[in-house]
């Protein structure tokens, strides 16, 4: 009967002092001028050119961001590579028509394949799945460490080309 009195009194102390704790972090966020939101109304990073992009990203000194709009129109003059910077799965699933893929998270894989046949001098556009993955920044950081000067991010990636109806192709 003792330990049972006893374990019940931890358990009451237990959940005072989360509850205390938890009002005393509730209380700092909301009056801290750097809190959160905590029901997901966080806004996105948007460039100077209205674009959304991940919170890694900086404007001045990573790869430009691109709109759907320039990717269109990019993609009409096909002189320029699509990079599909998603998993292998991913771009066997669904991809920008004509696109080469280079998974960021194998690139020491696939790179030695891939890179090859992406001249220097050409555009590339890196994307990924969208606006919340950074898989394609990171790749086009890396292109660019490798010298490939014409590097740009398609930050609405893979769910925006698909969402507008733009050609897509499926498979290996």
């Amino acid at each position: 009967m003792r330990t049972r009195r006893n374990l019940s009194d931890i358990l009451i102390k237990s959940l005072i002092v989360i509850l205390v704790g938890s009002a005393i972090g509730l209380t700092y966020n909301a009056v801290s001028p750097r809190g959160i939101a905590l029901i997901g109304e966080w806004s996105p990073k948007i460039t100077s050119d209205s674009l959304v992009v991940p919170y890694g990203y900086e404007e001045n000194t990573d790869p430009p961001a691109i709109s759907l709009d320039y990717a269109m129109m990019k993609f009409q003059s096909r002189n320029t590579v699509f990079l599909d910077a998603r998993y292998p799965d991913d771009f066997k699933a669904g991809r920008i028509k004509g696109a080469v893929n280079l998974p960021y998270e194998e690139s020491e894989e696939y790179a030695p394949q891939v890179l090859p046949q992406l001249p220097k001098e050409k555009e590339i556009i890196a994307y990924c799945d969208g606006t919340e993955c950074e898989s394609s920044l990171l790749l086009a950081r890396e292109l660019r460490e490798l010298g490939y000067r014409d590097v740009k991010v398609f930050f609405g990636g893979w769910q925006e080309w698909l969402k507008a109806g733009l050609p897509v192709e499926t498979g290996e």
